[in-house]
């Protein structure tokens, strides 16, 4: 299903009312393309409709703040958080490319990041959250010789194991049977 679709069920689930299932789906949109930035502002006017400002303003931080709806969201969102760089790093856990962002979302995250650094001694990172295909992927390629051969000869003594104990069967049963 492509992006399109999912955004045209996510519009009839709030048309329906199913906000919390339109923003989950939104959510996981936001996982499946981290650089595809309309779904931030889509996510936040969701929560901002419903009510929950400092959850819009969690999802516009990283725009440049237009009008006051985005001016107010924001600071009950850092407001709730205490300003704190590293908290605010940790919830929008962006997994995009930085460059990708505006100049003004790009010189917003690091300052999120300069203020967990010095607050925190820490600045989380996020990569793309890959899905179960990518994840073995990945983890075979990332598999050296030396691990790949490990796995086999624990395969070969697991095998191995039952075979010995059937042959020693057959050879005390052949000292008795004599």
């Amino acid at each position: 299903m492509n992006i399109d679709r999912k955004l045209e069920k996510i519009e009839q689930d709030i048309n329906n009312g199913l906000k919390l299932k339109a923003s989950d789906r939104l959510r996981n949109l936001m996982n499946a393309y981290p650089n595809e930035h309309s779904l931030w502002n889509k996510l936040a006017e969701l929560y901002y409709e419903s009510g929950f400002l400092d959850a819009a303003g969690r999802y516009w931080i990283l725009n440049e703040p237009t009008d006051d709806r985005i001016k107010k969201s924001v600071k009950a969102y850092t407001d709730s958080v205490n300003n704190s760089g590293y908290q605010i790093l940790q919830e929008i856990t962006y997994r995009g490319d930085k460059s990708k962002l505006s100049e003004y979302g790009q010189k917003k995250l690091l300052e999120l990041e300069i203020d967990s650094s010095k607050k925190a001694g820490y600045v989380p990172k996020f990569s793309k959250k890959l899905n179960r295909k990518q994840r073995k992927k990945a983890t075979e390629q990332n598999q050296t010789f030396k691990d790949r051969l490990f796995s086999v000869l624990i395969i070969s003594i697991l095998i191995l194991i039952p075979i010995l104990a059937i042959i020693g069967l057959i050879t005390v049963a052949g000292f008795f049977f004599d």
